[in-house]
């Protein structure tokens, strides 16, 4: 027997910037944490036009042409943590250079090809959707860029898992037309046809690597008679007109909240009756925007979901969409492993409080305060696309490319590098108290629209890397580590699963 959970909203969270509404992008709304962007509120009674968004915290900085010039590197990519990530390819020692090398080793490499070992560290792999509910929290399967799939154990007795799905995007190009654009450099590891059926799909924000059309039109027709999508305020009018059945969209404020209820407990007063799936549409620091003349007009967040299961402790989870943490003007930042040794600096790069010009994103912080620390996370540690895309357009070695690269301090503010993911990890499973088991954070926005395997590489050492100097464990798959560390970071291929 197909089941369809029911989703019911409770109420606007505490501290909102209004009440989920039906209203479209221009909507009316109540006020309250600075989001708007016009300086001259005007208030009648409880209302206000909402005409945009902005990040309210000094931490969001838009860099100056100066720190943008600064940032900007050209020739041969020489960052130490592109070795690091190739010296876990046995390819090495057959070409006769050694994983413990120095920095000399990428350029070496470089003439070999940097696609062969992009190959070997980063692969597509065919999804297994099986999961045990019995003994398992959580199974969370990577399916490119930001799409997460993560599936919960089922809200009744012997019901079906709850599946969520968070950005997906399995078109070839993340843009206004399929032809051109940024485009994928590994496929998806299935099609939306080969997915388990979905109750909800969160979105973070428009941007067009995060909400795709085709892959919303294609879940909505394969999953019509159950799925729900829960989206940022001004998101809504978007799947409306697009076909979507409107009693199907909920659009939520930040620290709005709505339940997932199995059928006959869906109303408030009866979750207590069976478990329950709540779902708070958390800050994040980024923008929105599709086209040159809708910039923040619609909110962009994060997701945080509590499944109260029937095993005494509720299970948390966190999907940090896309968010900056901390801008960093130096363009040495953030710092390189030594040539002599790993483990020796550990100690001292631990930076959670760093002498620095421009402050952290207190949200991470706060999301963790306020709802507790998360068992699970997934955290974009990359640009992303665009950048990588236009660099491909020179024929010309990366050597004489005449676009350039930038550090990844200078976007740090709206896309937060490994150092900071790792950061945010443990800034997140710290604030909000012990998470009763160790917390699994698992890497995203990252290789697939990157056309450059070199950035692959660097992405994989430079995380790597980070994790070692916080004290975090580096894996790519959880099965082989112990217990013993206080959290794990995974960086996961296209299509594989972490069970939690």
């Amino acid at each position: 027997m197909s089941i369809r959970y029911d989703l019911t909203i409770t109420s606007a969270g505490e501290g909102s910037a209004s009440e989920s509404s039906t209203e479209g992008p221009k909507k009316t709304g109540r006020g309250g944490r600075s989001l708007t962007r016009s300086f001259t509120r005007k208030r009648s009674l409880e209302t206000q036009e909402i005409t945009g968004f902005r990040n309210p915290w000094p931490s969001w900085h838009k860099p100056t042409s100066l720190e943008v010039w600064q940032a900007l590197e050209w020739g041969e990519d020489r960052d130490p943590c592109v070795a690091l990530a190739q010296s876990h390819v046995t390819h090495l020692q057959k070409i006769g250079i050694s994983p413990s090398s120095s920095s000399s080793v990428s350029a070496k490499v470089s003439s070999e090809s940097a696609d062969s070992f992009a190959a070997q560290l980063l692969r597509v792999t065919k999804p297994d959707f099986s999961f045990d509910a019995q003994d398992r929290w959580a199974k969370t399967t990577w399916l490119g860029h930001a799409g997460m799939l993560v599936q919960l154990p089922p809200l009744n007795e012997g019901g079906r898992p709850v599946r969520c799905l968070f950005d997906p995007i399995f078109s070839l190009r993340c843009s206004p037309t399929q032809a051109a654009g940024p485009i994928r450099s590994y496929p998806p590891p299935c099609t939306v046809e080969d997915l388990p059926k979905i109750d909800v799909v969160m979105i973070s924000h428009n941007h067009y690597d995060h909400l795709d059309f085709d892959t919303t039109m294609a879940l909505w027709k394969r999953n019509t008679r159950r799925l729900r999508f829960v989206v940022p305020l001004g998101n809504r009018q978007w799947f409306l007109d697009s076909g979507i059945d409107p009693g199907r969209v909920v659009e939520l404020d930040w620290w709005d909240k709505v339940h997932l209820t199995a059928p006959g407990t869906g109303e408030l007063e009866g979750e207590e009756k069976g478990s329950s799936l709540k779902i708070t549409c958390t800050p994040s620091q980024h923008g929105s925007g599709r086209s040159g003349t809708d910039a923040n007009a619609s909110l962009w967040s994060s997701w945080y979901l509590e499944h109260s299961g029937a095993r005494g402790e509720p299970y948390r989870v966190f999907f940090a969409g896309d968010s900056g943490y901390q801008f960093h003007a130096s363009p040495g930042w953030p710092p390189a492993p030594p040539m002599t040794g790993r483990n020796q600096v550990a100690a001292r790069s631990d930076d959670d409080s760093p002498q620095a010009l421009h402050p952290i994103c207190p949200i991470f912080d706060e999301i963790a305060k306020r709802l507790g620390s998360p068992h699970l996370l997934m955290l974009p540690i990359a640009v992303g696309a665009t950048f990588d895309y236009l660099r491909s357009m020179a024929p010309v070695p990366d050597s004489m490319n005449p676009i350039p690269r930038h550090c990844p301090g200078v976007t740090a503010h709206n896309h937060m590098p490994p150092w900071d993911a790792v950061r945010v990890l443990r800034a997140m499973t710290r604030a909000g108290g012990d998470p009763g088991e160790r917390p699994v954070a698992v890497a995203m926005h990252w290789g697939t629209f990157t056309t450059d395997a070199v950035e692959v590489l660097k992405t994989l050492g430079q995380l790597e890397w980070a994790c070692e100097a916080h004290n975090v464990q580096f894996a790519r798959e959880l099965g082989r580590y112990g217990k013993d560390s206080e959290a794990c970071f995974l960086a996961l291929n296209h299509g594989e699963s972490v069970t939690t």
